[in-house]
């Protein structure tokens, strides 16, 4: 078992994430512009590069939170349940992607919104319980998921012909 706290704990938090970022851009490939391209998506909607930009503010609240997690492991009852949900929702993150992006199955892909959603409130909890410093910062995570999955709804309304 790893012993807690790590001496560098950003160091791993930043290898994770960047293991994580990369997986998730395997899973989507190399065509994820011309995807976009070909489907009607809601309105009022983000274009590509703004969906960009909460990629990297959501690896960077990933990173965060590692850091924290393996930096101060506070309470060894919620710290292992905390970073088990974490290594979920990168995993489901990625997986999300490789069905939306590479598979074009835009149903799974809604359907994958709500184990993920409810892993995500569930990690909430649990910060919220950790008293974590980054709780407010995760909340505004839980208000954009209320966004995607609305979005992700409007996509496959959309397309579902």
């Amino acid at each position: 078992m790893i012993a807690l706290p790590l001496r560098y704990p950003w160091i791993w938090a930043l290898s994770i994430c960047i293991l994580a970022a990369v997986l998730e851009g395997l899973l989507s490939g190399t065509q994820v512009k011309q995807r976009f391209s070909q489907l009607r998506l809601p309105r009022p909607g983000l274009p590509l590069w703004a969906w960009s930009i909460i990629g990297i503010a959501y690896y960077l609240l990933f990173f965060a939170l590692l850091t924290w997690l393996l930096g101060s492991f506070p309470t060894p009852g919620w710290s292992p349940v905390a970073l088990g949900l974490v290594a979920l929702l990168l995993a489901a993150n990625a997986t999300w992607n490789w069905v939306f992006f590479r598979k074009r199955d835009l149903g799974l892909s809604l359907a994958l919104f709500v184990p993920y959603v409810l892993a995500a409130l569930a990690l909430g909890l649990v910060l919220f319980r950790l008293h974590s410093p980054l709780f407010a910062w995760y909340l505004f995570y839980i208000l954009y998921l209320s966004y995607a999955t609305w979005w992700g709804h409007g996509v496959w309304r959309l397309n579902r012909s």
